[in-house]
């Protein structure tokens, strides 16, 4: 059983965990995170997956743990129910310092798990271990397949390859995940600005309905329009005219509240769905809304002023997110009309 440690008394003092970390940290973390995969329900895949280890290691139990910068939380488990524990407390914290199997017969007589609570029955009593980590194209152990039995055992080359062979197809659901988050995000959002798209912000509009209809908040919807757009691509090119709209997409964005939902239609068309709030409150935010887009652009226009439309409507029984989103089209324009008349 090989394991490589790397000694935390290396680090500065105020950044020693207690536990030894890998070279590649920071990056390892990284990457972990990018799956998405810590804190998601049990999937019947990963259970699969988990239990294919156990057979092929002729284990009673095998798991999928996730090393977290401070935790081992566990994704898949057969034989056993998942759990969370301290990374101090982890015996897989080991293999995610290395590219190679972990493997023992008897944990209770190696040196580096004879304390773990994992061994000593604080936690569970584990004797034979064996943990393959899961490595990402870039090397990276982001966690382990691990399988495991309370009584001494031993394994051969072919069953420690095969752990090996299912932590590889482990990373595959795990990459196939990233992608279709990734597939996901970007039919969901406008490439220029960040925002979520039309098909976004319609989804966002019809769990509000949904919410409103179970009495939980009334929501109002905010349409916006630059005032002149074309001109501006026209007179100053269309570098300037993506710049202006993504500052518009920043300053909506940076005045509306976390729980609400800024989105791009098309083109100079921008629209703010505000969660639980009406009367009043929708007043202000339209308020708030429109100031954010007064003034100020000099530095990305060259001193071009930018004006904007803005309409607002708030939810009533039997709204769709057609009308509502109609409504708050007709007002905005209503709007462009008092303000082209006052010039």
């Amino acid at each position: 059983m090989t394991a490589p440690v790397l000694d935390p008394a290396d680090l500065p003092e105020q950044d020693r965990p207690g536990w030894p970390v890998p070279d590649d940290e920071p990056a390892r973390l990284a990457a972990l995170r990018a799956f998405g995969v810590l804190d998601q329900p049990r999937q019947a895949d990963l259970d699969a997956a988990a239990r294919l280890a156990a057979y092929v290691c002729g284990t009673p139990t095998a798991v999928i743990n996730l090393i977290d910068a401070d935790r081992q939380w566990q994704a898949a488990a057969h034989g056993t129910e998942p759990i969370e524990v301290p990374r101090g407390d982890a015996m897989c914290q080991h293999t995610v310092l290395g590219t190679e199997v972990v493997y023992t017969p008897d944990a209770s007589a190696e040196a580096l798990f004879v304390d773990n609570p994992f061994v000593t029955g604080h936690t569970a009593n584990v004797r034979l271990y064996a943990s393959a980590p899961l490595l990402t194209r870039d090397g990276h152990a982001v966690g382990t397949v691990c399988a495991f039995d309370e009584r001494p055992g031993t394994l051969d080359s072919v069953q420690l390859g095969l752990l090996r062979d299912v932590a590889a197809q482990v990373m595959a659901l795990f990459e196939m995940r990233r992608m279709a988050a990734v597939l996901t995000r970007a039919a969901t959002r406008d490439p220029l600005t960040g925002l979520g798209n039309r098909r976004a912000v319609e989804a966002a509009i019809q769990a509000a309905i949904a919410r409103a209809e179970r009495g939980l908040g009334t929501p109002s919807v905010v349409m916006a329009d630059l005032d002149q757009f074309k001109a501006v691509n026209d007179a100053l090119g269309h570098a300037v005219g993506d710049a202006v709209l993504v500052s518009v997409a920043q300053r909506l964005t940076a005045t509306a509240r976390s729980v609400d939902t800024v989105a791009r239609l098309g083109g100079d068309e921008f629209v703010v769905l505000l969660e639980h709030t009406g009367g009043p409150g929708a007043t202000a935010a339209l308020g708030r809304l429109r100031r954010s887009l007064e003034g100020g652009w000099s530095e990305v226009t060259g001193g071009h002023e930018v004006g904007a439309a803005l309409g607002i409507t708030t939810y009533r029984a039997g709204d769709s997110v057609a009308t509502l989103l109609a409504r708050a089209d007709a007002e905005m324009y209503a709007d462009k009309a008092r303000r082209a008349g006052s010039f």
